[in-house]
């Protein structure tokens, strides 16, 4: 009988949104994630950790014990955290608080912004908040529709 793996217990489009995340922390495009590429992440993320700290989360990741974390290792770790985190109604609350005066279910790239570098244990600098919020679409009035958003990220 063969181990199964966790991809398969994902849709197509969670594994198509792992795979993006996975290709944009694989900077070099090598297949695996390796202490460096970790590191970074974690400095864009606004995240401190020393080269120990990002030793441990490899070791915990690496199951075959290569020194670096390749796609599947990703996906295990991956669908475990986010299955664990929030529902997507716990994140749309979240993002309610900021909303202002925009249209229910939108907020306004400048409050994503400023709930980024402001709020939270971690607080992320303006270029790494402005890398986060680069990837979002907002309209022509500057706003996001948040609530579909979280919709296609948690595929709920």
């Amino acid at each position: 009988m063969t181990r199964q793996t966790a991809s398969e217990d994902l849709s197509p489009t969670e594994l198509a949104e792992f795979r993006e995340i996975f290709d944009l922390v694989d900077r070099d495009g090598g297949g695996t994630v390796t202490k460096e590429e970790l590191g970074e992440l974690m400095d864009t993320l606004g995240i401190e950790a020393t080269p120990e700290e990002v030793d441990l989360m490899i070791d915990e990741i690496d199951q075959d014990n290569n020194g670096e974390i390749d796609f599947e290792e990703f996906v295990a770790v991956m669908s475990r955290k986010v299955n664990a985190s929030y529902t997507a109604d716990q994140v749309k609350s979240a993002f309610k608080v900021f909303e202002g005066n925009s249209p229910p279910g939108h907020i306004k790239i400048e409050s994503v912004m400023k709930a980024l570098t402001t709020y939270g244990s971690e607080q992320l600098t303006e270029e790494q908040a402005h890398d986060l919020v680069s990837q979002l679409e907002p309209d022509h009035n500057g706003v996001v529709n948040y609530v579909e958003y979280i919709n296609m990220m948690m595929n709920d």
